[in-house]
């Protein structure tokens, strides 16, 4: 009974603890041969972020992305949706762009 019990505990706060998640900020983002667009977000610290990546065309450089204070780098496949989820974002300015540092690149504002 007493495994019963702690189990029954367990499954209870691993519920409570998955319904208080936020649901991420999805950021879709489009990498043409104007570069990615957009390349100026807004976003807030009490939300997780997640970009959905998708490039267009094969006219640039940009075949992956690079956030470089996150430490990330992906790999964008032609007319195939990335997504990269960054989690909470702490105050101040993110920069990404291509994995070259040829193109030009974009900003998140995390407010």
């Amino acid at each position: 009974m007493r495994v019963l019990n702690i189990t029954a505990i367990v499954f209870c706060l691993s519920v409570f603890a998955h319904a208080q998640e936020p649901t991420p900020t999805v950021i879709d983002l489009e990498v043409t041969e104007k570069g990615f667009v957009p390349n100026k977000i807004d976003v807030v610290t009490d939300k997780p972020v997640e970009l959905k990546i998708t490039r267009k065309t094969d006219n640039t450089c940009s075949t992956s992305v690079q956030i470089p204070s996150l430490k990330l780098k992906k790999d964008l496949p032609l007319n195939k949706t990335v997504t990269i989820p960054l989690g909470k974002l702490t105050k101040g300015e993110i920069r990404f762009g291509c994995g070259m540092n040829m193109m030009d690149s974009g900003i998140i504002y995390v407010k």
